[in-house]
């Protein structure tokens, strides 16, 4: 599945989770939207009820355009949307575009869940692993000298209990004959 970068997705983090990240304004106008940028913005927040820090990021940044000579520094807002908000926003432009957008995003999504499981499996053991005999047959003797080792300490354990518990018992009847030890 070769895709065509048609808008640039990059990773980032909202609320301390990883996700990906596509710049508002790049989308804007590749959908060739007609209206204003900051309008056409806050319009789709408002109307589809997106939340802030949860579906897009807000970056305050000063834009060379926006600097007036009276008016001293004005800043512009950039708004780094969810792929899923981005998908949201593309449909509802019903427009040819508007659909690629959306498709272009699903695929985007479809091969980092790829990637992330390539590098899960490349991490994790495969639950396969192909043992010879021999290696096998070393595994089980360790694990079975610790096993026997365990039982072994635990049976000595349990006799010495044993013995002081009979020690103790013939010394009690020894003592109520009346017998001097």
């Amino acid at each position: 599945m070769n895709t065509t970068t048609l808008i640039p997705v990059i990773s980032g983090a909202i609320n301390g989770e990883t996700v990906q990240l596509v710049d508002a304004r790049l989308l804007h106008q590749y959908l060739e939207v007609r209206r204003d940028f900051s309008n056409w913005i806050k319009g789709r927040i408002d109307e589809y009820g997106f939340a802030k820090d949860e579906d897009f990021l807000v970056l305050d940044s000063p834009n060379s355009a926006n600097q007036k000579s009276h008016g001293g520094d004005r800043r512009s807002k950039d708004y780094l949307l969810t792929l899923d908000m981005a998908k949201e926003l593309a449909m509802v432009e019903r427009t040819p575009r508007g659909r690629q957008v959306r498709r272009y995003f699903i695929e985007c999504e479809q091969q980092l869940r790829q990637m992330k499981q390539k590098t899960l499996s490349m991490t994790r053991p495969s639950a396969s692993i192909r043992l010879t005999r021999a290696e096998r047959q070393a595994i089980n003797r360790q694990a079975w000298a610790e096993v026997t080792k365990d039982a072994q300490a635990a049976f000595n354990a349990k006799r010495e209990a044993l013995i002081r518990q009979m020690e103790q018992r013939s010394d009690c009847a020894l003592t109520d004959k009346g017998d001097v030890i």
